[in-house]
Parts: C-alpha cells; sequence; structure tokens
C-alpha cells in the first residue's frame, strides 16, 4: 500500500506507474492523478506541440509518407471505418461535393447530345458495373479529358468516357 502524495489516499501500489528514478519504485502520485497532470500539461503545450509536428513532417516528408502508406496497408478496415466516420460528421461536405460534381456533369454536357449518345453514356457505367460484378474489384468511369481540368476542360459524351479500375482512377485524379 502507498498513499498518494496529490491525493493523499492510500492505495494499493498497481494503482502507481513504475518508476526508477524514485526510492521506492513507485511515482510518487496515482495513476489517476498522474493522468490528470498529463492531460493539464498536454492542453497548456498543446499549439507547440502541434507547431513541433508540423516542423517534423515538412522537414521529414518521404518518413513521414512511407509511415501513413504502410499504416494504410496495416489497417484497411480501420480506414475504412475511419472515412464512413468522417462521411457521417460531415454530411453536409460530401452532399456539397456531389451537387458540385453533378451540376458540373450538366453543365458539360451538350445540348445537341443525340439519344443515342445518352444512351451510351448509361451503357458505360452500365459496363462499369458489370466489370465490378465479374472481377470483384472496383471500376469507375473516368473522363480522358477532365471536367473540370486546370489546363483543358472536357465534355461529358460518350467518346470522352473510358471504363478503368478505381486504383488508375484516383491516381489520375484530375488530370489529363
Amino acid at each position: 500500500m502507498k498513499t498518494c502524495s496529490k491525493c493523499h489516499n492510500e492505495q494499493s501500489l498497481s494503482n502507481f506507474y513504475a518508476s526508477s528514478r524514485h526510492k521506492s519504485g513507485y511515482l510518487s502520485w496515482c495513476k489517476s492523478c498522474e493522468s490528470e497532470r498529463c492531460k493539464i500539461n498536454a492542453q497548456k503545450n498543446r499549439d507547440n506541440r502541434l507547431l513541433k509536428a508540423r516542423q517534423w513532417r515538412e522537414a521529414n516528408k518521404d518518413k513521414q509518407q512511407s509511415s501513413t502508406k504502410k499504416w494504410r496497408e496495416k489497417n484497411p478496415e480501420r480506414l475504412k471505418q475511419t472515412y464512413r466516420q468522417w462521411a457521417e460528421n460531415n454530411r453536409d461536405k460530401i452532399n456539397a461535393k456531389w451537387m458540385k460534381r453533378d451540376a458540373s456533369k450538366k453543365q458539360r454536357t451538350p445540348l445537341w447530345l443525340t439519344d443515342d449518345d445518352l444512351w451510351m453514356i448509361e451503357e458505360v457505367y452500365s459496363l462499369s458495373q458489370l466489370r465490378q460484378e465479374i472481377t470483384g474489384i472496383k471500376w469507375h468511369v473516368d473522363h480522358i479529358v477532365p471536367l473540370q481540368g486546370k489546363t483543358v476542360s472536357g465534355l461529358h459524351v460518350p467518346w470522352n468516357l473510358q471504363v478503368i479500375p478505381a486504383q488508375a482512377n484516383q491516381q489520375k485524379s484530375n488530370r489529363f
């Protein structure tokens, strides 16, 4: 049994952290008092810690990226859950993104397209879904010339669409 010098409660040694610096072999504060102290210090030094972390990430971009990549490869389910949770908490941002894309697509779909052209667009999306069902990997419909590119912008027409694996589409992103 040991008495915490902070809260003055007598507790078993399992409620104290081990420490080689102290004669007794344990810290003088119990785990709950020590935890509270650490929380207060972390809050006081929050800005400084965040600044140092940002500086380290900027100075060690390669290490940061490789570490992040390794973690993502080892934890695909946690990553999915994190994205899902973010999407649930940010429904407004998700909706805004999709509505912007939808509006962009509508503005990029020319009025002179025939019914056959519109049918071909639908078929491209059906092909994407069919490939996904057959292969078991995710496929995306990609605009060869992006709808909102930095240097060039394309149209939402059948001859500007291609069905490619999702991973390739995500790597391509919004580039021509």
